[in-house]
């Protein structure tokens, strides 16, 4: 069986073998592919070599096939790659990497791998995994491991949440209280609304040196690294160090606590905008991806309500009210962002707003598509991101969102009508990390999902299929194995014990109570 994840569009299985030895020559086009394939392939022990010409493994442009596409054509004397940009010939070679098992073999003289036909391209051109290390910092190296992994899964947007009203994370030479300030809180909610009393986040931050490292990192693997600042909700860490962002202009702490804070920036003031493009003068320099996340959700509007300089804007712009004003932000975000080339994104709460620009990006994680406005919006002809909570919030425990379920996200599942597909974007999954610790814990919620997550975005719809895809599972688990990586086996995975509304209520019981129960109990 060849166990590919994400599976191809089509597979036409050969007869006999290619031996890739240390006489095999890497030739053709791409040569930062060439390059890759033979650093890939001498991690096994045998080391090929890059050739100008024409190799037993070959590269080939073909400008006729679709950006990220590839063909693969596997005979026992020749291997030939088919490629229209180096992107294609890259997730080929991640194609190439599971076919020969390269990744678990050592010491070998020589690797065999089955003859075959591949033909391949993305569903989805936008395909992403986010990571929050606001809550809880990651360190250069698992985020490093995360990219890996993401590229052999073929996914190809690393969404970086950086900053929340928990902890800021992200260096800015103009607010260095941002990091030196922003970054700690004097504790940490645990489960079951416990506190650990000691300060978190001193000097768990990214400098800008530290940005470009990573930036550059998932460039080589075809990533592109977006960042996410939020504005104006989710700043109290912000204003922790700058006390004239919010309404009041109080000093109050860096939140100790989760969930949605009545303290935002006061978008009435004269303050909160200059900085916020301050902030984006600074990023904007740091991530050349055109994308850039505003946050925008959870906005609650108590202090708007009674600040005399945010309700002085609403009557000077003849808004309807606070919803508007935020609007009005988001607008004015966009434009500045428009000036550099850059677009934007923000949660689907930004749509509660009756003046919204058409050029904004939607990215849809909560209530319906009539409840939300997504629908309203995708007949204008706009543009959205695919990231239903309900389904791949990487965060919540397996009991509340076993792999099946995971795997079965799609239009139609989300209530939209196959029409709308050129205007989805792609599929997103997140991981919050209110609760997630350690690197261990941070592994076991992210695998096997992020395995469905690039099939799901990748393979085409009438390809999918839960049950196939589980049993090409094996041959991943075995790479992670071998990189030492954490996850959850079919064990954790699947539901267990409890269906339907019984299982969901006992989940979220369970979850509440200890929000690593699963962890602890499977991740040995």
């Amino acid at each position: 069986m060849i166990q590919i994840i994400p599976k191809p569009l089509k597979v036409v299985q050969g007869e006999g073998i290619f031996k890739f030895t240390f006489s095999t020559k890497v030739g053709g086009d791409f040569p930062k592919t060439k390059k890759q394939l033979v650093a890939a392939f001498s991690k096994s022990g045998v080391e090929a070599t890059i050739v100008a010409g024409d190799g037993d493994i070959n590269f080939v442009t073909d400008t006729n096939l679709d950006k990220e596409g590839y063909i693969l054509n596997i005979a026992e004397n020749k291997i030939t790659i088919k490629a229209s940009d180096e992107a294609g010939a890259f997730y080929c070679l991640q194609t190439l990497r599971q076919l020969s098992k390269v990744d678990i073999i050592t010491n070998a003289e020589e690797i065999e791998i089955p003859c075959c036909v591949i033909e391949d391209k993305p569903r989805f051109k936008r395909r992403a995994f986010m990571l929050d290390v606001a809550r809880h910092y990651s360190t250069i190296d698992t985020i490093k491991e995360c990219l890996n992994m993401m590229a052999l899964n073929k996914l190809n947007v690393f969404h970086w949440h950086l900053t929340d009203d928990q902890g800021w994370r992200i260096e800015i030479k103009k607010y260095p209280l941002l990091t030196e300030k922003g970054a700690c809180r004097t504790a940490t909610q645990l489960a079951g609304n416990k506190m650990e009393n000691e300060t978190y986040g001193e000097g768990l931050y990214y400098t800008q040196e530290q940005i470009k490292e990573i930036v550059a990192y998932a460039k080589e693997l075809h990533i592109e690294v977006m960042p996410e600042i939020d504005m104006p909700g989710h700043l109290v860490a912000a204003i922790h160090c700058y006390p004239e962002l919010s309404c009041e202009g109080k000093q109050i702490d860096v939140s100790t606590h989760w969930g949605i804070l009545d303290d935002i920036g006061c978008v009435g003031g004269d303050k909160l905008m200059p900085f916020v493009k301050d902030i984006i003068d600074e990023i904007a320099e740091l991530f050349p991806y055109p994308y850039f996340h505003i946050g925008g959700d959870e906005v609650p509007k108590k202090k708007w309500k009674v600040c005399p300089k945010c309700q002085a804007k609403i009557k000077e712009l003849g808004l309807k009210g606070e919803e508007d004003l935020q609007g009005w932000f988001n607008n004015q975000i966009l434009l500045y962002l428009k000036e550099k080339g850059i677009k934007m994104i923000g949660w689907s709460e930004i749509l509660r707003a009756t003046e919204l620009s058409d050029e904004t990006i939607i990215q849809w994680w909560i209530h319906s598509a009539k409840a939300s406005g997504v629908d309203k919006w995708l007949a204008k002809g706009n543009k959205v991101i695919l990231t239903p909570e309900p389904y791949l919030y990487m965060d919540h425990c397996y009991d509340m969102k076993d792999l099946k379920k995971y795997y079965s996200v799609d239009l139609d599942t989300m209530g939209l009508s196959p029409a709308f597909e050129n205007q989805v974007l792609g599929i997103e999954a997140p991981l919050w990390t209110e609760y997630v610790r350690c690197k261990e814990k941070l592994q076991f919620n992210i695998y096997p999902r992020m395995q469905a997550l690039g099939e799901i975005n990748w393979t085409a719809k009438q390809n999918k299929d839960f049950i196939d895809f589980e049993g090409r599972l094996p041959l991943q688990m075995q790479i992670m194995d071998a990189l030492d990586i954490k996850y959850a086996n079919r064990d954790a995975y699947l539901v267990r014990g409890f269906k339907n509304w019984g299982r969901a209520s006992k989940a979220w019981l369970n979850w509440s109570k200890n929000q690593n129960h699963e962890f602890e109990k499977y991740c040995k």
